[in-house]
């Protein structure tokens, strides 16, 4: 058979009904796949002369030899950059105005990022609840060391590929990618994407919005988290479902009473879990821990266990959202290993 179209021919006078071609077939491989078929897979794929041609081309296009010659895709490099953080690097996009902007600019959350510096040690756990595009994760394992874990949950795929692809950047095999919601459920989820942010929500009880919707995953953590080693920090951001989140890890909270670091957006947790700021706030005072709010200096201000200290704060701030440090009122021999003003400031000991 040539692989040579007849030059003679006429090829819009050749009748066309719509099925697929021995040539047809032949072709597909030449121009989708980039080689010609082998003798082996050749009986099978010829087989499929007289269906329908769109099925056919379709089944090509969408083979994983086809995706991997990226043909579709613009260069998804263009738009990505490296990050250097302290003791690892991160990739990040220019173009996302929400966190890859701001990491690469190098002033991404110090605030925060300071109270992860206080509590980790080589060799601890951390469960990074609404990875992003992974600054905390990798900062995590940076300071966790091989010896450590870091389990980095984030729905976005877009999101996940990037983690996935700093954390081979950095050779950071204590660090494990799960691509889904955490939640107190199985289920699947609504997600809605503004750059690199986004929220989940329940989906609608109708087909037809289902069927429109960007589904995923979601996973309530103490089913899917090893219960072997443990976990020392929990940061949680994810836009509101802060609450529900952490009720899928009840138990790893009981278990292992890590510090937890969570962001606070009580305007949206009311719509996105169901309950308000000061029902979340409540509920963790109940699982026996003190709040601090994280000031912009790095600082910590307790609430002296009443949530509406928080909600005080966050009011004054005129910000959508503040963050929030527990510790644990019992167990806590971790806590005592922070140092420096963050320390100083939540126990109220003199400098």
């Amino acid at each position: 058979m040539s692989s040579q179209p007849d030059r003679e021919a006429q090829p819009w006078a050749i009748p066309y009904d719509g099925r697929a071609s021995l040539d047809d077939i032949f072709h597909c491989f030449r121009l989708l796949l980039g080689r010609h078929p082998n003798a082996e897979e050749w009986a099978g794929h010829s087989s499929r002369v007289g269906e329908p041609l769109e099925a056919v081309v379709g089944s090509y296009v969408n083979s994983l030899e086809f995706a991997r010659r990226r043909l579709t895709e613009a260069d998804a490099s263009a738009d990505y950059a490296i990050a250097e953080g302290d003791g690892f690097r991160l990739f990040a996009s220019p173009s996302d105005a929400a966190v890859g902007k701001h990491v690469l600019a190098g002033g991404y959350e110090p605030e925060v990022a300071a109270v992860f510096r206080s509590v980790l040690r080589p060799g601890m756990g951390v469960l990074d609840i609404g990875g992003n595009i992974g600054y905390f994760t990798m900062l995590s394992a940076a300071l966790v060391g091989p010896t450590g874990r870091v389990f980095a949950v984030e729905p976005n795929p877009g999101n996940a590929r990037m983690i996935e692809a700093s954390r081979v950047l950095n050779g950071f095999a204590q660090v494990t990618v799960l691509q889904a919601a955490a939640g107190r459920a199985p289920g699947l989820l609504a997600l809605n994407t503004s750059h690199s942010n986004g929220t989940t929500s329940t989906l609608e009880a109708r087909s037809a919005a289902i069927l429109e919707a960007r589904t995923v995953a979601c996973l309530p953590l103490d089913r899917v988290v090893p219960e072997a080693g443990s976990i020392d920090l929990i940061k949680v951001d994810v836009e509101g479902a802060e609450y529900t989140a952490l009720l899928g890890c009840e138990g790893i909270i009981r278990r292992h009473r890590p510090v937890i670091v969570s962001e606070f957006s009580p305007g949206m947790m009311a719509g996105i879990s169901g309950v308000s700021g000061e029902v979340y706030l409540r509920w963790l005072l109940d699982l026996g821990y003190d709040l601090f709010v994280i000031e912009p200096d790095a600082s910590l201000t307790p609430a002296q266990g009443d949530p509406e200290v928080v909600m005080a704060i966050h009011r004054a701030r005129m910000v959508d959202h503040v963050d929030l440090v527990a510790r644990p009122r019992s167990g806590g021999g971790l806590w005592d290993r922070l140092s420096g003003r963050a320390r100083r400031q939540a126990t109220g000991t003199a400098a």
